[in-house]
């Protein structure tokens, strides 16, 4: 069979924005935050609008950690950023955007909200801190609870913990939370709640009775049990995939669309969800076909799902153009000169350099994603060697060459998908062992969503493969991110 990709057999793209809003034609970044409110932004619509833009383009809107640049921290999805002026200032900025004929486009963060320093801050999270997975919150964030036996591991320490006691850098206090009555424990910047009924115990034994456990901040790396975005543990995930949590965390946004003080919207980090086409399809269906653009880096040849309810991406494909018209080819030749003399005398290869840097963000960057993984590997193929099943996956993770192939539990994926998923796997079967090919294999038929050979047919069998799918795919994005941009 040949290894060239066949063309995508899934249905063209048929999605088309509403049609009673504008079309944004040209847009213009405005960075929101204390120093730059919404009233600054006002400020300078009549500039904008004599410069020719169609819209304004805001960074994130919602309530930030204070003292946030970048509003990609939210902590609040039911309030507006007040160090930004809050609901009053951004309706005077829609006042002006509107008088001025200009729409809005806004950036959403769906994918994680912050875990901040003072932890009430965000009220979700201090909820599922202090009562555990009995909190009503607990299904907000997505957290393998029987990895830490049923709590949240919370690396914030300098130390480990029996030395964090040991320095007195631990203490409780009674005048913490929202309201400045709560009883608390402090770790110098770091507030936590208390679980009730462990107040009066001595330190030692409320530390250990809460429903988080406390660690040195390196064992993030490889015993999280929380998904963040990339590797910033302060970037806890939200599972948008919820119905209820998507209303909860969209009400606020949604409001302002339908009040038309917004246009459409910028989705952040689509990839880190748990079906980026179904997210895109619920916010359509909310909307009514809202404009939408999706944060998506396209990888080579591949092209963004036709089936996705949005109107494509935020450019960087076609920025990549425009800067290669705007570039002097006759440059490739100082810089191969200068690559040469950085890889002299190893020589060294881009690819590999590549396969490496993706390979040490899987061993050290995603390794508590890993964990997670091969648990549900586990799951399924309880009699097999784990040690081979993580060469295998690591292989894999290393020889994707894209974010994902967007599979979906559940749902018959198609052609091209399963085409992603094969080149990787042979690309794979190159950097291991004849002897870990088998277990390769499973573990690519556990990524298609298929139960492998010899693997177990009982309901918690089924469950961790379609996790599996969901999780692979959400780990991919990283290892491409980390291993290929930040290298």
């Amino acid at each position: 069979m040949s290894s060239t990709p066949s063309r995508n057999p899934l249905p063209r793209r048929d999605h088309r924005p509403g049609l009673t809003r504008a079309t944004p034609i040209s847009t213009y970044r405005l960075q929101i935050n204390g120093e730059f409110g919404f009233d600054a932004a006002a400020a300078v619509v009549p500039y904008l609008a004599e410069l020719g833009v169609s819209h304004l383009y805001l960074s994130p809107i919602l309530e930030p950690e204070p003292g946030s640049t970048h509003g990609y921290d939210v902590v609040d999805h039911d309030a507006l950023n007040s160090e930004a002026g809050g609901r009053e200032a951004f309706e005077r900025l829609s006042d002006a955007a509107r008088a001025a004929g200009l729409g809005i486009i806004v950036d959403i963060v769906p994918n994680h909200m912050t875990v901040p320093q003072e932890t009430y801050l965000n009220s979700q999270l201090w909820d599922v801190l202090r009562h555990g997975r009995a909190s009503q919150y607990a299904d907000w964030f997505d957290v393998d609870w029987e990895a830490e036996d049923f709590k949240i591991l919370m690396p914030i320490l300098g130390a480990d913990l029996d030395t964090a006691l040991t320095n007195g850098e631990l203490a409780v206090a009674h005048d913490g939370g929202a309201d400045s009555t709560e009883t608390v424990l402090r770790y110098y910047d770091h507030e936590l709640p208390v679980r009730p009924g462990t107040e009066s115990l001595d330190l030692p034994a409320l530390v250990d009775a809460q429903a988080y456990r406390l660690a040195h901040w390196e064992d993030g790396q490889t015993d999280l049990n929380y998904r963040r975005f990339f590797d910033v543990t302060t970037l806890q995930a939200v599972r948008v995939e919820e119905d209820d949590i998507f209303d909860a965390t969209h009400e606020l946004l949604l409001e302002l669309y339908r009040e038309g003080r917004i246009d459409g919207f910028r989705i952040d980090h689509p990839d880190g969800l748990a079906d980026p086409g179904g997210y895109l399809g619920r916010l359509a269906h909310r909307t009514g076909n809202a404009w939408v653009v999706v944060e998506k880096i396209l990888e080579g040849h591949e092209e963004l799902m036709p089936q996705w309810a949005c109107a494509g991406t935020t450019g960087y494909d076609a920025l990549l153009r425009v800067q290669q018209v705007l570039t002097d080819p006759t440059g490739t030749e100082t810089l191969d000169a200068m690559w040469a003399e950085i890889a002299a005398p190893e020589r060294v290869d881009l690819g590999d350099v590549i396969i490496a840097a993706k390979l040490q963000v899987v061993e050290e960057v995603q390794a508590a994603e890993v964990n997670r993984l091969l648990r549900l590997v586990e799951r399924v193929l309880p009699d097999t060697d784990l040690e081979a099943a993580r060469r295998a996956l690591t292989a894999l993770l290393v020889s994707m060459d894209r974010y994902r192939a967007y599979l979906v539990a559940g749902q018959r994926p198609a052609r091209s998908q399963l085409v992603v998923l094969a080149q990787a796997e042979g690309r794979a079967r190159d950097r291991l062992d004849a002897g870990d090919h088998p277990v390769l294999g499973q573990i690519t038929q556990l990524a298609r969503g298929g139960r492998p050979a010899g693997g177990l047919s009982d309901p918690d069998a089924h469950e961790a493969i379609a996790e599996f799918v969901t999780r692979f795919q959400q780990t991919c994005g990283p290892v491409m991110a980390k291993g290929i941009e930040d290298t």
